[in-house]
Formats: C-alpha cells, structure tokens, sequence
C-alpha cells in the first residue's frame, strides 16, 4: 500500500489515526479508555508503518520506536520510556473478557516492536552500571550512601520502601537499614560513609545535607577515590592509620597494604612460594632493620641459633672480605703482603682479578666463587713475588715469626701463677720443659745468626 504524505487541509485516514492518538496522550497523558484503544488499533493494522515519516520523505518509519519519538504530525513526539509506563496501566474495562485479550495482544506487540527494557534488561543494565564504575570508580558507590543514609537514623526500618517526609520526598535511612536492604553489614555502609565524610571536609564533594535520594551529581575522577576509602576496618586503628601513611608514601592504595597485614598466613604463602615476593619481604626487613632495635636483636638471636644461617653468614662475611681486599689493591694498583710490605701489580694480574668480578663497578655482587677466584689471583702473585725477592721473603718470614711469639705470649700473660703449684701435673711439666727447650733453642740460633761488631770496634774495646 503506498505511502501517503497529510496536507494542512487533508488527512488520510491513517493519519488521523496518529492524530487522534496524539491528542489522547498530550491531552489527558492518555487515558486507559482512550489511548489504549487508539494504540491497540494503531498496532493491529499497523497504521504507524503507513504514514510518512518525514517532510518530503515517502518512506514509513523504521521501527516503532521512531514512530513514537517522531515530533508531529508524523509520530507522537512522545518518549518511549513513557509511553512503557503508559503500558503498564490496565484498561478501566479489562475485567471484561474481549477487552483484556485486546490489552494483552496489544502490550505484547508493542513490547516486541520496542524491544526490551534497557531498565529491566539485565545486560544493559550491567553494562550501564559498569560505565558508570569505570568513569566514577568507588565514588559510585559512596553518592548511594552519601545520599541516602543517615547514621543512627531508625527511619525505614525493616522496611522495603523509604518512608515520606512532609513534602512526599524521600527521607534517609540509618546504616543499618540500608546495609539490610544491600545485604551487606553497616560497618561496609559506614566505611563508605566515613570516606564521603572525609571526601566533603576536603570540598571535593557535596556534604551530605546537600544530598537528597536518588539525585546523582557530577562524581570526581575514579582514582581519587583511593586516597579516602579504607576497606578494612583496621584502617580506622593507630596501626591501621601508620600503614596507610606508609602506603600514600610509596604511591600504593592502603587497602592493599591493610590486607596484607589482616592475613599474615597468606604473606607467609607468598614468600615461600614465590622468589619475588620473598626478595620485596626481604629488602622490606633491611629498611626497617636500621631503625628497629628489637628487630635487630631477634635477627641476630635467629641466626646464631640456625647452623645454616650461621654458617651462611660466615661464608658471606669471607667473601665481602675478599671482594674488599681485591677491590682496595686494584684501586691502589698494588697488593700488601703479611708483613705489610707493598708490591706493585702489573697489569696483566690486574686485568686477571678483574676478569673474575664482572662487571667490575659491580664488584659487590660477585658470587662467593668469583670472589674466590680473583682473591687467589692476587694472593698467588704475591707468593711468586715474594719467592723472586730474597729480602722480601726474608720480612716475610721474620714478621710471621713475630706474629706465632706474640700470640703465644699473650697466652702465657693470660695464665695466672699464683695457684699454679695446686695444678701439679706430670704430663704438663713435660710439655713445659719441652717448650722451654725449643725457646733456648730458638734464641741461640738467632743469637748465633748475629752480626758482628768490625774488627777494629773490637782491638778498641
């Protein structure tokens, strides 16, 4: 059937139809006698495909849903939200049979030409929900609370709809309540409360007696979010508080923190079973070791009583001993002997330790084997060395000798003698007179090495 365009002094009977449609809803917002009939008949012969749909346009409407939202004469300049209202009110006649089956058949086409609900489908409503999350972040959620609840407040309770106040609004619920109604606890509903609070004592957001329900405002960016909510209800004690200063600090959100510190089983899990986190859990430990006493003497106390650690730490102490060693004699570019005499490393020696800490600006973190390694390059040129040079041997030999009389006399200067005839024992007397023996001998024979005064001091004497 052809499309036919109205004139001011000609409307087709189709058109009229729409007319007559459009005066029932703009007249009395269409009265269930009226506009439904209209509509039922408009969608049974599907008038609304029949008529133009523009100026100078000859082709119908699209879809029903243009049709309503068309401004006139073409459609009903009507939003199609309320016209879903519209739907949903019963024709004062429905009780008589031919009339309900006429609302029912009409009801259904029309939901079927609109389409579903964006407000009853779940996935546009979810999608909706999580625009809106992703835009606001938590902000969201804090403008519900913020506008609705008021603590300590026992209207609504136990109530599916808020009370009304004196001008028919909408009154605010306690915590309680709207936690009840969420299901979820009041102390959840009081930590974003709490945030909003902290949020509008800043100006950043309304305060709460400039809120109303079911009012949205402009929300503020969804990663300012963070720096007011606390997750935990630990974040509102002292130590809760020093966690998350220390937190803002490094730029984390303190929830993150908070968590971690509520469940000690799951941080112990991480470290055992992930190398990274251990490593994080152990620089964390050597930051606050400097500042912590206790810590410190626990620390100690653990790794004297654990053979591992014990053993451990004496493997590390050689080793930064002997990165220490090698890295002094390659910035002086020679090397001390025992005696302390200095001796001069080539080049060749040096570029043979270095090859063994690499990279060398690095030497610190050399293993124990590279440490090893370039500690005997050096320590094997200063016995070649030393073999070459018969007076440096000889200083050598004469400084280790003085180093072996000295700790044995400290030995001695340690013993105390004045009881020691109480402690008369054969054995021991032995091992004296066999000591003194070697000491006699030992004296003669450097007394023997003696230079000798010239010949002539000696006629003068």
């Amino acid at each position: 059937m052809p499309v036919r365009v109205e004139s001011n002094s000609y409307l087709t009977e189709e058109q009229h139809r729409v007319y007559t449609l459009r005066e029932a809803l703009e007249r009395n917002g269409g009265t269930p006698s009226g506009f439904l009939e209209l509509l039922a008949a408009v969608i049974d012969d599907e008038t609304w495909r029949k008529v133009p749909s523009g100026v100078n346009n000859d082709e119908p409407f699209e879809d029903f849903a243009s049709f309503i939202e068309a401004k006139p004469p073409f459609g009903l300049g009507a939003k199609v939200e309320d016209v879903r209202i519209l739907l949903q009110i019963k024709h004062p006649h429905e009780g008589v049979r031919h009339v309900r089956e006429q609302m029912n058949r009409m009801r259904a086409e029309a939901s079927r030409l609109l389409g579903a609900d964006p407000s009853e489908d779940p996935v546009t409503r979810d999608a909706r929900d999580f625009g809106g999350y992703a835009k606001a972040g938590g902000w969201l959620f804090g403008l519900k609370v913020a506008r609705c609840v008021n603590p300590g407040s026992n209207q609504g309770e136990k109530s599916e709809t808020s009370p009304r106040g004196d001008h028919n609004e909408v009154t605010k619920v306690s915590a309680n309540e709207f936690g009840r109604r969420a299901g979820c606890s009041a102390k959840r509903v009081m930590r974003f409360y709490r945030a909003w609070s902290k949020a509008a004592e800043e100006g950043l957001v309304p305060v709460f007696d400039d809120l109303q329900p079911g009012v949205d405002i402009d929300l503020p960016d969804a990663e300012t979010w963070g720096q007011y909510y606390t997750a935990r209800s630990s974040g509102d004690s002292e130590r809760g508080t020093q966690i998350t200063a220390a937190a803002e600090a490094e730029g984390i959100r303190p929830t993150k923190a908070l968590e971690i510190t509520e469940n000690p089983t799951a941080l112990r899990v991480a470290i055992l079973a992930d190398s990274a986190t251990a490593e994080a859990a152990r620089n964390a430990l050597m930051d606050r070791l400097e500042d912590d006493p206790d810590l410190q003497t626990v620390m100690a106390k653990h790794i004297s009583d654990t053979t591992t650690l014990r053993k451990a730490v004496a493997a590390e102490t050689k080793r930064a001993g002997q990165i220490e060693y090698v890295r002094a004699a390659l910035e002086e570019g020679a090397v001390k002997t025992s005696a302390g005499q200095k001796i001069q490393l080539t080049d060749a020696v040096k570029a043979d330790a270095e090859r063994h800490l690499t990279p060398s600006e690095q030497a610190s973190q050399s293993s124990p084997a590279d440490a090893a390694a370039a500690y005997e390059v050096l320590q094997q040129f200063v016995v070649q060395a030393v073999d070459k040079d018969p007076q440096v041997k000889v200083e050598e030999r004469k400084a280790a000798l003085h180093g072996r009389v000295r700790q044995a006399s400290k030995a001695f200067e340690q013993l105390s003698l004045d009881d020691v005839g109480e402690l008369y024992d054969e054995e021991l007397i032995q091992s004296l007179e066999q000591l003194t023996g070697l000491l006699a001998a030992c004296i003669q024979s450097m007394k023997a090495a003696a230079p000798r005064p010239p010949l002539r001091a000696v006629r003068e004497a």
